[in-house]
């Protein structure tokens, strides 16, 4: 049989094999590196491409204006006739006068050079030339490299000539009527400054997609470690509901062999108080008082074991910090702990009274144990901040709590008394959740510890 404490072991093992945080950190942090630099690469390069294809698009606008103003389309219609010379000249002077051209080519429709500023160049043909066919099927090809980087009916460009970079564009010659291709006219420019300026957006496209990838990053990693708590709270709460079923299913067995025997010392001391005599009359009261107490708490006790809603109200909050200090004097005295009691201005509080007694009695004999060489024990009551709340502070001067509860809340079956169960801060902390309050403590070692219940005002 697998009892509560093994379920709660075998659930925290589970939970240690699988840090979903450190696994989301890891693979979330690939993946947006990878797809941000995707990203970039793609983006990067559409620029580039975007920008220098619509320099070149000026350039063929620049081209056309030329030949409209010249009238230039005899060329390469009869290229070796008399009257082409003449608009020929006048054509290339002004294309080798267009900014940052280092050299020029003029094709005919079947890829022959007819003119070239290189005239070793002039009368051949170049079959391979993917980007010249692509032209002269009225498209503009743009293409970009280091200088240095040539195909074959390319010239040695030095980067003394203007620059480290190249850019190669074939512009298609249509006819004046603009409805057929007779020529294509490529370009070589060395244009640093446009070079530059695309540096300056791909670094700044960089530059973008780098914050927004970390702050998605950012934004994804802190969700999952908040969901990670959440889980990790949840996955202690069923633990915890688990545990206190199979409690629950022995306290009903336990209460009801408990109860009876309560009923019967209550009966006897009602009949043994018929008798005529003072101070045995007082001795029966207090055993037929705390008969009532044991037989409310072992009823508490059970609902809170079935997570069933004890019955709400109000109480008063001086009342029970007193009635808790009176109950536990005798406790304290032997021990050689001093009692402060040190009530508030403080409003009723939600809650039943019965309930949380128990609460509040757990917290008093865990502070009074912490102080086995004596010590003081304050209990003070106080209105939180914003008026909204009551604390009820159990102060004690003790040696502090462990490490292992210095942060968040006690555990199930966690305790350090060599008899402990680890039950009492448990249902403590049940008891004050069920009035919608809450328990914390502020610990160190050697400097005592705080325990804190605070509750709402009632309505």
């Amino acid at each position: 049989m697998v009892g509560p404490s093994s379920i709660f072991k075998i659930s925290r093992s589970s939970a240690r094999q699988f840090d979903l945080l450190r696994w989301f950190a890891f693979t979330s942090l690939v993946c947006v590196v990878l797809f941000g630099s995707g990203s970039a690469l793609l983006l990067g390069r559409a620029l580039t491409r975007n920008t220098l294809e619509r320099d070149a698009a000026v350039s063929a606008a620049f081209v056309e204006s030329i030949m409209r103003a010249e009238e230039t389309w005899v060329y390469f219609v009869d290229p070796k006739s008399a009257a082409a010379k003449e608009p020929l000249e006048s054509f290339f002077k002004h294309v080798s006068r267009m900014p940052g051209v280092v050299r020029a080519n003029v094709y005919s429709t079947d890829g022959t050079v007819l003119w070239s500023s290189d005239a070793a160049l002039i009368g051949r043909r170049f079959l391979e030339n993917h980007e010249l066919q692509e032209a002269l099927r009225g498209r503009i090809v743009v293409e970009s490299g280091e200088v240095g980087d040539h195909k074959e009916e390319h010239i040695e460009l030095s980067p003394g000539t203007g620059g480290s970079r190249f850019m190669e564009a074939y512009l298609p010659v249509r006819n004046a009527a603009g409805t057929e291709v007779i020529g294509v006219v490529e370009i070589y420019r060395l244009p640093e400054n446009l070079f530059q300026a695309i540096d300056r957006d791909l670094r700044l496209v960089w530059m973008v997609i780098g914050c927004g990838a970390a702050m998605l990053y950012g934004a994804l990693f802190g969700v999952v470690a908040y969901a990670r708590k959440v889980m990790a709270r949840q996955q202690e709460q069923l633990v915890e509901a688990e545990a206190l079923a199979a409690i629950g299913a022995i306290a009903s067995t336990v209460a009801h062999g408990l109860r009876n025997p309560l009923a019967s010392i209550r009966s006897s001391a009602e009949l043994a108080r018929m008798e005529d005599d003072p101070e045995r009359d007082q001795c029966l009261a207090d055993i037929m008082r705390e008969s009532d107490r044991l037989d409310g708490w072992v009823r508490d006790l059970l609902l809170q074991a079935r997570e069933e809603a004890i019955a709400g109200g109000q109480a008063d909050a001086n009342r029970l910090v007193e009635a808790s200090a009176s109950d536990h004097a005798a406790v304290a005295e032997r021990q050689g702990v001093h009692i402060d009691v040190r009530p508030g201005r403080v409003p009723p509080v939600r809650g039943n009274p019965g309930a949380l007694r128990p609460a509040l009695d757990n917290l008093v004999l865990n502070a009074i144990e912490a102080m086995p060489s004596g010590g003081d024990l304050i209990l003070e009551t106080m209105l939180a901040e914003g008026g909204k709340q009551v604390e009820i502070r159990v102060i004690d001067s003790g040696t502090g709590l462990p490490p292992a509860l210095h942060k968040g809340l006690p555990r199930l079956f966690y305790s350090t008394k060599a008899r402990g169960t680890g039950l009492g801060l448990v249902l403590t902390r049940r008891i004050v959740q069920g009035f919608g309050g809450s328990l914390r403590f502020d610990t160190g070692r050697g400097r005592g510890t705080s325990a804190i219940i605070a509750l709402p005002v009632a309505a």
